[in-house]
């Protein structure tokens, strides 16, 4: 085999070197068993960063002089057996230390497909879009802050059919997979992905997620039952209920969100904010909050006060249901509301939790500009435990793209990483359960505490 190139990133600071990336993969994969498996992963993540193009089996294994590396690679990857989440946990670990994120961020992913031949391939309608096309739709959890946003989790929807597997993790993981393409199972399986995380013995942190596409209620009601504290974006006509904003009377009233938030207009308050994705510029936005009710839902492990949270703020109650907030985003001299948000961080100032939103273009940002580039949507085959193996080497290698090593050196180190996976919670996975017709029942980590405070900054 001919020495692997060294990464260059042009225009970037912080690009890692070859001997920085070979230090970096000993650490994240110590957890395959074979010496082989460690050999092929650091192979595979060399050529995430390094081959022109595609990343196909075929132009990955072009960067090598080995006759039969293309199978060897697709064996590797679609046919072994390392457990791929041990990979994911031992990154989230040492991001969770390194990065400083203040939250998880949700992020879809839809990427259209010629064939109906590659894993997880249906016909759906994809809203972005506004028409139905083959595609494949997944969901990426992200370790956020303001500097930087790396992918550690990923759930893949499978469709109405469910791939082959061979025994072991790889069947019980095609097995825990919901199925269908209805808005309900896709928000179980964003749930999933938080909330499989959190068992990694990572510091629980707010969950940012744009869940205009998404059922509402089963992200509502899974991540209440978890206590964890959520920032979902929503769409204006979602219904909800809320106190009469023109009476002194106990009473409530339906509405959509977006009329809501319309006759809570003279509440606006301007918030300066600044993008986490073009850094430098401030912004200004119009800011309005409103208690709301989710009906028929009371919160049995409510979340603990947090850093967002004003100084002094009082708790709230709700009769009937779980108190939240829904929060409106206007431009300056608009009337209709820009942006609309729920949230149950129900003490938490609006600035703050604005800023917190803005986080979601931190993610649109860094997958645009590294996940694309080192492979995330390029997998072709039709191996479902082939996808997450693949996509759980772009995350290593999207982390060694955009943090370079210089920041990272300190955790990237073999025993550091051996540790953090060791470390690591056993309790297992959690356990989603599912109403009828696919509907989500109530999700419950096991073990998992009530939240701890968010570090970063004060209310504002």
């Amino acid at each position: 085999m001919r020495p692997m190139p060294e990464v260059r990133r042009k225009g970037e600071p912080g690009e890692p070197d070859l001997a920085s990336v070979s230090e970096a993969c000993a650490a994240l994969l110590a957890s395959l068993p074979r010496v082989d498996q460690r050999r092929k992963g650091e192979l595979y993540v060399h050529g995430l960063l390094t081959a022109p193009g595609r990343k196909t089996m075929r132009n990955l294994a072009a960067l090598t002089d080995e006759r039969a590396a293309e199978q060897s690679l697709h064996h590797f990857i679609s046919c072994s057996t390392w457990d791929w989440t041990a990979v994911r946990a031992t990154l989230a670990r040492l991001l969770d230390r390194v990065l400083s994120p203040r939250a998880w961020v949700v992020r879809s992913m839809v990427v259209p497909k010629t064939g109906r031949h590659s894993v997880g391939v249906e016909r759906r309608f994809v809203p972005a879009l506004g028409e139905t096309v083959n595609s494949q739709h997944s969901y990426g959890l992200w370790l956020v802050s303001e500097a930087a946003a790396v992918p550690v989790n990923w759930q893949l929807s499978i469709g109405k059919g469910r791939p082959q597997a061979n025994r072991g993790p790889e069947r019980a993981a095609v097995e825990d997979a919901p199925t269908g393409d209805s808005a309900a199972v896709q928000a179980v399986q964003a749930v999933q992905a938080v909330l499989k995380a959190s068992a990694w013995g990572i510091e629980p942190r707010p969950v940012v997620m744009d869940a205009r596409d998404s059922a509402l209620s089963p992200l509502v009601e899974a991540f209440s039952a978890a206590g964890l504290p959520f920032l979902l974006r929503i769409s204006g006509g979602s219904t909800l209920l809320a106190p009469e904003l023109s009476r002194g009377e106990n009473r409530v009233a339906a509405a959509s969100a977006e009329h809501l938030l319309g006759r809570a207009r003279s509440q606006r308050r301007p918030v300066e904010w600044i993008d986490p994705a073009s850094p430098g510029a401030r912004h200004t936005s119009l800011m309005a909050p409103l208690q709301v009710i989710w009906p028929g839902l009371h919160d049995p492990l409510p979340p603990r006060p947090y850093a967002l949270a004003a100084p002094g703020a009082p708790s709230r109650t709700a009769p009937g249901g779980l108190p939240l907030t829904l929060l409106g985003k206007w431009k300056a001299h608009e009337r209709d509301v820009q942006e609309v948000w729920l949230t149950n961080m129900t003490d938490a100032g609006y600035g703050p939790l604005l800023r917190l939103s803005k986080l979601t273009r931190r993610v649109n940002a860094d997958f645009a500009r590294v996940s694309t580039e080192v492979g995330i949507q390029d997998f072709e085959g039709r191996s479902y435990q082939g996808w997450h193996r693949h996509i759980t080497l772009v995350c290593v290698a999207h982390a060694l793209r955009l943090l370079g090593t210089g920041e990272l050196r300190a955790g990237w180190t073999e025993p550091a990483a051996t540790a953090a996976y060791r470390a690591g919670d056993r309790r297992g996975p959690v356990a989603v359960t599912h109403g009828p017709a696919g509907g989500a029942g109530r999700a419950v980590p096991p073990g998992l505490g009530p939240v701890a405070a968010i570090p970063g900054r004060a209310a504002g």
